[in-house]
Parts: C-alpha cells; sequence; structure tokens
C-alpha cells in the first residue's frame, strides 16, 4: 500500500468505485484503482472513510427531486437520477443548474424560468402515456420527415431503434450527449425525438463520431450507421499497433460498402457487426472483474428465477450472449456497488431473487406486456419508480459500466457509449416483444 493511502476493503476489486463488492478474502485484486476516474464519476464516494457531501434538490437536467453528489476533482455536482452535471443555482436554494458545455460558464437554474411549472407537467404528460406494443409498431411504421432524412443519410436502423425506445430513455440519453430535451418543442415526437439524438449539431451521436480535423471541416462527409459503429470500434477496441481483423472476426466494410449498408434496415452484415460489437463490451466488462465475482454470478445464474428469465428471453429470440449476460453482470455489479456503500464489509451477498428483478428491469421495454413476461419468470410484482420519473430508464447499470471500463464520465467516448448500447440493447428487446427491427413491415413507413 502506498504511504498516506487509505486501506482497501478485503477482496474488494481496486478498480472503479462503481464495482466495489462484498468482501471475499481469497480474491486478489488484479489492477489499482484509476483515481481519476473515481473521483471524476463518483467524488468522495470513491472513499468509503469520506465523508459523502450531497444535497437534495430539483435537477435543472431532468425537472425531478433528487440526490446530487459534489465531484471534487471538477469542482462540480452530479444529479443521482439522470447522471447530468450541476452546480448550485445562485437565484434557487432548492434548485441546481445544468452546466452545458464541458466547463462551467454556462450554467442554467431551470426553475427560474417562467416556463418551469408548464415544462414539468409537459414531462409528466408525456411519461405518463400508456405504451404497448401496438403504439410501438405504429411509430416504427410512421412516416415522417424526420423518417425520409434518417433514410437519405443512411440512418434508418438507429432512427428506428431509438423510435421503440420508451421516452424516459430518448430523455436521458439526450442528458447524456449534452442537452435537455423537455425544453424542447420536439419533446414528445418520438420521430423528432430521434432525429435529435443522432444529428444535433456538435452534440448529436453523429457529430460526436467524426474525427480528428474533420471537426474543423464544414465540408466533412458525416457518418452514416456503418461509420458510427467504425468509429466506436476503432476508438475502444482497435489500437493503433495492430489491424481490424485482430481484434474483430466480421469484415470492415470499406466506406461506399457502408454506406449501402446503412441504407437497409435488415442488413446482415450490420447485424452481425452490431452483435460483435456488443460482444465485445460485454466481454470487456467481465475481464475487470475478479475469479470470485464471476464464480458469484455463475452460482447466481443457475438460480430458478434466472434460468427461467433466460429462458424466456431465448424462446423470443434473444441472444444469450450479447445482451443476457451483459444485463446479468451490469445489474450484478450495481446491486453489489449499492450494498457495500450501504454496509461497507458487513454487507449481505447479493440474493438470486434481487438479481433477477435488476435483470428484468433493466431489460424491460417499458410496455404493457412486460408484466407477463415478469411473472413468467416467477418475479411477482416488482417495484417500479412513478410513470412520470426518468427512473424508469434504468440507467444506473449502465452508468457502472462506464466506471468498470475506465471511462471518464461526461468524456466524449462515455457520451457515445451510453447511447449505442443502448441502442443495440434495444435490438434485443424488440425480439422480446415480437416486434425485430430486421422484419419487412419496419422497411418502408406507411402512408400517412
Amino acid at each position: 500500500r502506498a504511504p498516506g493511502s487509505l486501506p482497501r476493503p478485503s477482496g474488494a476489486r481496486a478498480t472503479h468505485p462503481g464495482v466495489v463488492f462484498a468482501s471475499f478474502g481469497c480474491c486478489q485484486p488484479r489492477e489499482k484503482m484509476d483515481a481519476k476516474v473515481a473521483k471524476a464519476m463518483y467524488g468522495d464516494m470513491a472513499d468509503q472513510n469520506a465523508p459523502r457531501k450531497k444535497k437534495e434538490a430539483h435537477c435543472s437536467w431532468c425537472f425531478e427531486f433528487a440526490v446530487h453528489f459534489f465531484i471534487k476533482e471538477t469542482s462540480s455536482w452530479v444529479c443521482d437520477a439522470c447522471k447530468g452535471r450541476t452546480t448550485e443555482s445562485p437565484k434557487c436554494s432548492d434548485c441546481m443548474a445544468r452546466l452545458e458545455g464541458s466547463g462551467k460558464g454556462h450554467a442554467i437554474c431551470a426553475k427560474s424560468q417562467s416556463n418551469w411549472e408548464e415544462t414539468i407537467d409537459k414531462k409528466r404528460q408525456v411519461f405518463s402515456k400508456p405504451r404497448g406494443a401496438p403504439k410501438v409498431r405504429f411509430e416504427m411504421t410512421r412516416e415522417s420527415e424526420s423518417r425520409h432524412l434518417a433514410q437519405k443519410e443512411g440512418l434508418v436502423r438507429p432512427f428506428l431503434l431509438l423510435v421503440s425506445m420508451s421516452p424516459h430513455h430518448r430523455a436521458l440519453l439526450a442528458i447524456q450527449l449534452g442537452w435537455c430535451p423537455f425544453v424542447e418543442e420536439c419533446f414528445g415526437d418520438p420521430h423528432e425525438e430521434a432525429w435529435q439524438i443522432l444529428t444535433r449539431k456538435s452534440l448529436g451521436l453523429r457529430s460526436r463520431c467524426i474525427r480528428g480535423l474533420s471537426k474543423l471541416n464544414p465540408f466533412a462527409a458525416t457518418p452514416d450507421w456503418v461509420g458510427i459503429l467504425n468509429y466506436v470500434a476503432l476508438t475502444m477496441y482497435v489500437p493503433s499497433y495492430m489491424s481490424w481483423n485482430d481484434e474483430f472476426q466480421c469484415d470492415k466494410m470499406s466506406r461506399e460498402e457502408g454506406q449501402r449498408e446503412s441504407l437497409t434496415v435488415d442488413s446482415r452484415k450490420v447485424d452481425t457487426f452490431e452483435n460483435e460489437l456488443m460482444d465485445k463490451v460485454s466481454k470487456q466488462q467481465r475481464s475487470k472483474m475478479n475469479r470470485v465475482q464471476v464464480c458469484t454470478v455463475a452460482q447466481l445464474m443457475t438460480s430458478d428465477n434466472l434460468r427461467k428469465l433466460m429462458a424466456i428471453q431465448q424462446a423470443r429470440g434473444v441472444e444469450r450472449h450479447t445482451m443476457s449476460l451483459f444485463a446479468i453482470d451490469s445489474c450484478y455489479l450495481q446491486l453489489a456497488r449499492d450494498k457495500h456503500l450501504h454496509k461497507g464489509q458487513d454487507a449481505d451477498p447479493v440474493e438470486p431473487d434481487e438479481l433477477a428483478a435488476a435483470v428484468a428491469m433493466f431489460l424491460s421495454n417499458t410496455v404493457d406486456g412486460d408484466e407477463d413476461l415478469f411473472a413468467d419468470a416467477g418475479l411477482g410484482q416488482l417495484h417500479v419508480p412513478p410513470p412520470e420519473s426518468i427512473l424508469n430508464a434504468h440507467y444506473e447499470p449502465l452508468w457502472l459500466t462506464l466506471g468498470t471500463l475506465g471511462l471518464k464520465p461526461h468524456s466524449s467516448t462515455a457520451r457515445i457509449l451510453p447511447v449505442l448500447v443502448c441502442m443495440l440493447l434495444q435490438k434485443e428487446k424488440l425480439k422480446m416483444a415480437h416486434l425485430p427491427v430486421s422484419s419487412p413491415e419496419f422497411s418502408r413507413p406507411a402512408p400517412a
């Protein structure tokens, strides 16, 4: 132990505060904690012996009353509900201003705006609308200007995945990319929201996936869906000293081939690429877990509830290794972290029914038929947040994944990866709802 450093709980994985587990003395950590990432994501929460500076207040990002944690390294706060960067508002003592951009110069206190109550009412109305499979199918087949633009730009596949998400998920992804969706005129229209997430100037997914000097060239070609996947794959998994084929089994598509494949919804090459990229993320997270954690998850997976849940998912066409295992690992890490933060070394082990319920909620598409799937798995009635809450996006496990992978929160890659992973998970969720995105009915929009 380095002089002056604090003792680590016996058996705790020395990576990131998002990956702190119940004590196992036989478990040996394989790498040192990334202190900068730890402090940046959880501040004083990264140190179990330090007091946690937190504050309960309204959030100007998600318009909810939530806990905000102070991040000493950046002298800012993070909302525990939506993970948006906040700072104390000079105008309202019970509200935290949202920090737009990378610095602290642009702080906006939503509660001091004249449309505060109006925005909360609109958010409540949009989030509380009933949402069943017919509604999802309608939005995926509806004709609109945004859909035609997505088709033209080679973004129709991610566009449909975003359109099929719940409004909670789209709102949270917009916040992760850097803007507040609730104050936008398009809020409430799934097609406009999806188009903004993909193409918003400087902040959208496509703008954030432009390399190097191309960002300064207004005439540079913008990436299509395959271009976005290539950007993430090259940035995270293909270092400069290695070739594409050293890391990926699927062949790298040329620009011309990528443009052609991006124009279709049911491209097998794109589907294979997406699956392999998701598998990379899942395996990278698993590699950060120590042997005892891996063995514990393997033991929990033999429980009746998890076996039933996974069997139902596989029967509906879900690929076990591209989603279920990632969800189980992510939810286990979150539950173990929460227990450790609550009781320290005296933390109780993660129970099978707790993990099964967390996985079910994480994989929920928030449609009316989800309850039947949970009941078939023997999970019974699950505790869910109020319908108007952004907590229904169940983002916490994915937020901890960013820390597990060593990504500094609100960095460029840490903003891109959650959006990409959510879309790849959504593809599997649609299979569970018997609405596969590759179905011919979604290839062409229905006439208005």
